[in-house]
């Protein structure tokens, strides 16, 4: 009988760390000798987060709109196109920081119908920092939309633990099981965690157990203050989402890197999210950067094809002019 590819659903928010959790797990598979293959969404025009990925693995990028509603039926086309061409063991699609899980979920399983696909998991990466600021505000779309990829997963990643308290810890674990009695929950600093268990769960649970245990509840209440019960959700509903900004800037002139870090550090809360490849002035090498509320990381890289400089900022009712604004003197204070 032809084994079935599995297919793991990575969630969570913005700068949340789903990029640093599957390079781990293609690591994993690859000390197993299981071949994966990446399904990226970006919300921006260009994919940044797979030039942090080994050259070697068969990735498909959905760019420019979120894979749960305006891309989403391009799903299918590219998971059997990665399938057919590269016949990979496993397949891990790492959504948008601000995807509804469930329409995804949607979307694969439905390609299953087609393709001998089996939909294993939902992981999703918790930025403890970030939601205990969003549970002390305790509204706004943005912590609605943390609380639906909360509420689907199979395992919850409670990453960054090392930022917040023992006390705040516990609070944390305690919402977690209350939002989803089910999920795994894992403590992590990094993504930093023994993935073994996720194959030995997979054998034990068989095709579909882990997704089951998840979602074959009774569902959250959607905005429509209805619960939704199925997997099929209508096409005409709003996202929760639909308030998060995208702003792709390319870039050519090159810029001083300590001003640059500067300019990340004065970036507006409303900011959620920042990355980008730069050229710096006083320096010959080029970097990938990544910067989430209030930290940033640079990581050196020498691109094997043509990549453009640029900048996307993500965040929630951002001024675009004034970031055009502070960039264009920036570039000038560079250039002094």
């Amino acid at each position: 009988m032809e084994k079935p590819v599995y297919v793991y659903l990575l969630s969570g928010f913005l700068g949340s760390g789903k990029t640093t959790l599957l390079q781990k797990l293609i690591r994993e598979a690859e000390k197993r000798g299981q071949k994966s293959a990446v399904l990226m969404n970006e919300a921006g025009e260009v994919n940044l987060d797979g030039l942090a990925l080994d050259d070697t693995v068969p990735m498909s990028e959905l760019l420019g709109g979120c894979i749960c509603c305006s891309i989403k039926s391009d799903v299918g086309m590219e998971l059997l196109e990665l399938v057919q061409t590269h016949k990979p063991d496993i397949v891990w699609i790492e959504a948008t920081g601000v995807a509804q899980p469930l329409e995804i979920i949607d979307a694969v399983t439905e390609t299953s119908l087609y393709a001998k696909l089996e939909l294993q998991g939902v992981l999703t990466v918790v930025d403890a920092r970030h939601l205990l600021d969003r549970l002390r505000i305790g509204s706004g779309k943005t912590f609605k939309l943390m609380k639906e990829q909360i509420r689907v997963s199979s395992t919850l990643l409670l990453n960054k633990s090392d930022l917040v308290g023992e006390k705040e810890l516990r609070e944390l674990r305690q919402q977690l099981r209350e939002w989803n009695p089910h999920a795994d929950i894992v403590q992590t600093v990094r993504c930093e965690a023994d993935w073994s268990s996720l194959w030995t769960r997979t054998d034990e649970a068989g095709a579909t157990g882990i997704l089951t245990e998840s979602i074959d509840r009774p569902s959250p209440v959607t905005d429509h203050g209805h619960q939704e019960r199925h997997l099929h959700p209508q096409h005409d509903h709003h996202h929760d989402h639909e308030h998060i900004n995208v702003w792709t800037r390319y870039l050519d002139f090159p810029l001083d890197s300590v001003l640059f870090e500067q300019f990340l550090k004065e970036l507006p809360d409303e900011v959620y999210r920042a990355k980008g490849i730069v050229t710096f002035t006083d320096t010959p090498s080029r970097f990938l950067f990544q910067y989430a509320y209030k930290e940033s990381d640079f990581m050196r890289i020498t691109p094997q094809k043509t990549v453009h400089d640029v900048l996307v900022f993500i965040g929630e009712d951002f001024s675009r002019s004034d970031l055009e604004d502070r960039l264009l003197k920036l570039g000038v204070a560079s250039s002094v």
